[in-house]
């Protein structure tokens, strides 16, 4: 592995995350966003990633960078691509691949490798700590330790019974004893935990430490997508291709309905899925991943997204940002998106097929409130106030 040389002296912020890009999972976005613009705001700033041999890297779909100065050098690349401020130093951290969690773990203590700082901000803590090895918060030299938190792993490990034929009472079990086990991470490693939703407060409500706030952003070319108009027909999922994302739950509706979906991304269970919408005879196209799916979404008035294992989707949020209508299960997960018009809530798939023709007969609401809501700058102004960094949040440009 080949380590950058970041500059010399203490940070004001290390953002560690156990994803990057071009691992395109929430984390990966949501800890380059808060790398690049906490940097905007002033503050001298590390981005801790995970760096994964070459032989790990099929992950996601071969070997993609074969020193670590590629990958950084690509990050900052798709900064500037998606709009972000340009990224700070970056430094790597060694992980592994566990391809049974299709995952991304440490090798070792995560914090051995961040630089000093004087406060960090980790995005899955829990994850960042499952090594018991993982030296705790009174070892770290830190004033403040953030930990957001954006995985719903008991839903994940549940949903394993029903997707995976794996027995009930074991998933019940080891998703009981998954929540007992991230809690004593996250009591264990931070002194302020943000759950993205209502979805895993139950992990994050530690001792008291818990602050709800709006951390997260949407990049901005979905603002600049075609605005629906009275000819635009279609029906679009975006998101990884596997059974916990909602898929079964895609193809069902679309045989119910007769009405097209476009499916743009892939994952694991591709193929099967693919097969089944075929059996089914559901109308769904494969599109494959797009590193810019904000371009392909112009025919599309509703974004269909049946998924009840995220935390806050990002998906949900840059369709509501594209002034798309969206229908989405009504789950803890969902409560963040429902104050806006053009978001359709359902309880059963009944009701996701009303919902759905509900949203194909109205024209959608403008999505002013959704984009002052998402702005990624303010989002990153929330982070430093978090963060105790008070004259940056109130102080920066745009605020």
């Amino acid at each position: 592995m080949t380590d950058p040389k970041p500059g010399a002296g203490r940070y004001d912020v290390a953002v560690v995350t156990t994803a990057a890009l071009p691992w395109r999972t929430g984390p990966a976005y949501f800890s380059i966003w808060h790398a690049g613009g906490l940097k905007a705001l002033g503050l001298r700033v590390v981005y801790v990633v995970p760096w994964v041999e070459p032989e790990g890297q099929r992950l996601w779909g071969g070997p993609v960078h074969a020193t670590f100065a590629d990958h950084a050098a690509a990050l900052h690349e798709e900064a500037a691509r998606i709009g972000c401020p340009p990224l700070p130093d970056i430094v790597p951290y060694p992980a592994r691949v566990w391809w049974t969690a299709r995952s991304i773990v440490p090798q070792g203590d995560v914090f051995a490798a961040v630089p000093p700082a004087e406060a960090l901000v980790l995005h899955e803590p829990e994850h960042l700590a499952w090594g018991p090895w993982t030296r705790p918060r009174r070892r770290l030299d830190a004033r403040r330790v953030v930990g957001v938190v954006m995985t719903n792993y008991e839903d994940y490990i549940r949903s394993a019974h029903q997707h995976r034929r794996l027995p009930l009472a074991l998933t019940d079990r080891a998703a009981r004893l998954a929540t007992r086990y991230h809690r004593s991470r996250i009591d264990r490693h931070v002194d302020v935990a943000v759950p993205l939703s209502g979805a895993v407060e139950e992990v994050v409500d530690v001792g008291g430490r818990m602050r709800r706030a709006q951390v997260t952003g949407v990049p901005a070319p979905w603002a600049a997508a075609p605005p629906v108009t009275p000819d635009t027909r279609g029906i679009y999922f975006l998101g990884r291709l596997i059974w916990e994302k909602g898929l079964g739950d895609v193809i069902e509706i679309a045989r119910r309905t007769g009405l097209p979906v476009d499916v743009i991304g892939e994952g694991g269970d591709g193929e099967a899925i693919r097969a089944r919408a075929r059996d089914a005879g559901a109308p769904l196209t494969f599109h494959g991943a797009s590193g810019e799916p904000w371009t392909l979404i112009g025919p599309h008035r509703v974004f269909l997204n049946p998924s009840r294992s995220e935390v806050l989707c990002t998906t949900t949020a840059e369709a509501l940002v594209a002034g798309r209508h969206v229908v989405i299960p009504d789950c803890p997960a969902n409560a963040p998106f429902a104050a806006y018009p053009n978001a359709h809530l359902y309880t059963d798939l009944d009701g996701a097929v009303a919902a759905l023709e509900r949203a194909m007969a109205e024209p959608p609401a403008p999505p002013d409130a959704a984009r002052r809501a998402f702005d990624w700058m303010q989002a990153c102004r929330t982070v430093a106030g978090l963060a105790g960094f008070e004259t940056a949040a109130a102080g920066a440009p745009g605020a």
